[in-house]
C-alpha cells in the first residue's frame, strides 16, 4: 500500500488551483461620496477601494452659485488631502461669467497663482501637463470677479493622471467660499465613469428665535373650493456645456447639467489620428431625447498643403467606431442621444481621399471595417484657429514668469521659509 506524505496535493488539484486564480475576475475600482449636502466649511470625502497602480484616474469638481453682478467671487476647496499620486498627469482650470480669474494653489511653503483678465466672452481657461503629488494641499482655489451684469459662476476644477499610491484612501477637502449653490462629482478610472454625484451647499443653519406666536393655536377659517388654473408650458430652451479646454461641447435641450470629462485616450486605430483630447460624457445614464448636437473645433493648422478627413469617433466596448457627423467652418459636428466616450479623429494621410469627395456616413461602423468610402465629411485642415479653443504655451508651474500684455497677466510665485 502506498502512503501519501502529508502537504503533498494531486496535480489535478494543483491544476484546478491554478485556473480558479488566473479565472478570477480582478476587482474594478470603487468610488463612493458624501456627504450629498454641505454647508460653507463642511467637508466632502470620496472614498476610493481597488484602485490600481496604472490605472488612469481623471476627478473633475464642477460648481455652480449665484453672485451679484460685478462682485468678487470665491470657489475653494481647501485643506485637499490626497494620499495618491497622478504622474504624467494635467490640472486644468475653468471659470464662466467672470472679468478676471485666477487659480490659486499652495502646498506646504510653495504657493503658485495664474491669472487672467477674460475676453469678452467671460471664459478663464488654463491647463498645465505635469506629476502631481500626493499629500494635503492647504487651498485650491478659483477666485475673481463677476462680468456686470450677471448673476451665476461655472468654475470648473479637474485632476487627472497615471494612479500611484495606496489602492484605499479618502479624497477629501472642504467647500469654501459660497453660501448656496450645486457641486457636480465626476470621476473617471481607465474608460469607465466610477462616480458622478451632485452635491447641494446649503446655507449654514441657524436656529430661529421663539415667540409666544409659535405656542397659540390659531382657528383656521373653512377651506373653499379654489378654481384650477392650467400652467403655461414654457418650451425648454437648450443649454451648452463644454469641457474645461473648449474643445468639445454638447447643446442638448431638457438636459439640467452634462459634463464632459477629459480622459487619456485608449486603443486608437493604427489608420486614425487622434486630433483631441477624449471626452467621457457625465453621467453616463444621460439620455437625450430629442438627439443633442456634439460639437469639436476644428485645431489649428498643423500640416500646411494636407488635407485630412475629420469625424467624431465613439468608444464603446473596447473599440473605436465612427459617428455620422457634418462639418461646419469652424468645427465637426455630430447628433448623439446618449452618453458616452467621444473624440476628434481623422485618417492618416496615407489613407485620406481627395478634399473634393463629400461622403456622408449612413450608420455608424465599427473601426476594424472602415474603408476610406465611409468617411462622414471632408474638411481642409488648413483653417486659422477658432476663438472658442484658444491655446496657451506650457508653464512652468513654480516659475517666476514677467507680465504679459496689458489686460492680461501670469504671475507664478514660489516662496519658500528659511
Amino acid at each position: 500500500m502506498t502512503i501519501k506524505k502529508p502537504g503533498h496535493l494531486p496535480a489535478c488539484v494543483l491544476f484546478l488551483i491554478g485556473v480558479l486564480v488566473l479565472s478570477s475576475p480582478v476587482l474594478a475600482a470603487s468610488i463612493t461620496q458624501s456627504p450629498d449636502q454641505v454647508s460653507r466649511g463642511e467637508r466632502l470625502t470620496l472614498s476610493i477601494r481597488d484602485l490600481k497602480n496604472n490605472d488612469t484616474f481623471s476627478l473633475l469638481i464642477e460648481g455652480r452659485f449665484e453672485v451679484l453682478p460685478g462682485s468678487s467671487f470665491l470657489f475653494a476647496t481647501d485643506n485637499f488631502e490626497m494620499p495618491i499620486s497622478l504622474v504624467q498627469g494635467e490640472i486644468i482650470a475653468y471659470t464662466e461669467n467672470t472679468r478676471e480669474s485666477m487659480l490659486q494653489i499652495k502646498k506646504g511653503n510653495v504657493t503658485m497663482g495664474v491669472g487672467k483678465v477674460t475676453g469678452p466672452d467671460g471664459i478663464f481657461s488654463y491647463s498645465e501637463k505635469r506629476d502631481i503629488g500626493g499629500g494635503t494641499y492647504d487651498r485650491m482655489r478659483l477666485t475673481g470677479t463677476a462680468l456686470p451684469g450677471t448673476t451665476s459662476i461655472l468654475t470648473r476644477l479637474q485632476l487627472l493622471g497615471t494612479k500611484y499610491g495606496p489602492d484605499t484612501s479618502d479624497i477629501s477637502f472642504t467647500v469654501d467660499g459660497i453660501d448656496k449653490g450645486t457641486i457636480f462629482l465626476t470621476v473617471v478610472v481607465n474608460d469607465r465613469q466610477e462616480l458622478f454625484r451632485e452635491v447641494t451647499v446649503r446655507p449654514p443653519v441657524t436656529a430661529p428665535r421663539r415667540t409666544m406666536d409659535d405656542y397659540i393655536i390659531i382657528p383656521t377659517s373653512p377651506q373653499t373650493a379654489t378654481t384650477a388654473t392650467t400652467a403655461t408650458t414654457i418650451p425648454p430652451t437648450p443649454q451648452t456645456f463644454s469641457s474645461v479646454d473648449r474643445f468639445a461641447s454638447v447643446t442638448a435641450t431638457g438636459i439640467p447639467y452634462a459634463g464632459l470629462v477629459k480622459i487619456p485616450p485608449k486603443d486608437v486605430p493604427p489608420k486614425w489620428i487622434l486630433l483631441s483630447s477624449v471626452y467621457s460624457i457625465a453621467p453616463d445614464n444621460l439620455v437625450f431625447p430629442p438627439a443633442a448636437t456634439l460639437s469639436f473645433a476644428i485645431p489649428a493648422q498643423k500640416d500646411p498643403g494636407t488635407s485630412y478627413a475629420y469625424f467624431i469617433g465613439t468608444y464603446e466596448n473596447g473599440a473605436w467606431y465612427i459617428l455620422p457627423c457634418i462639418a461646419t467652418e469652424t468645427a465637426i459636428e455630430g447628433q448623439i442621444e446618449r452618453a458616452g466616450t467621444f473624440a476628434l479623429m481623422a485618417y492618416k494621410p496615407e489613407s485620406t481621399i481627395p478634399a473634393t469627395t463629400a461622403v456622408t456616413a449612413q450608420a455608424t461602423t465599427p473601426a476594424a471595417t472602415i474603408t476610406v468610402a465611409e468617411i462622414p465629411k471632408i474638411a481642409s485642415i488648413a483653417q486659422a484657429e477658432p476663438t472658442a479653443a484658444p491655446t496657451k504655451a506650457p508653464l512652468g508651474w513654480f516659475v517666476v514668469a514677467g507680465a504679459l500684455a496689458a489686460g492680461a497677466g501670469l504671475v507664478i510665485r514660489s516662496k519658500r521659509t528659511k
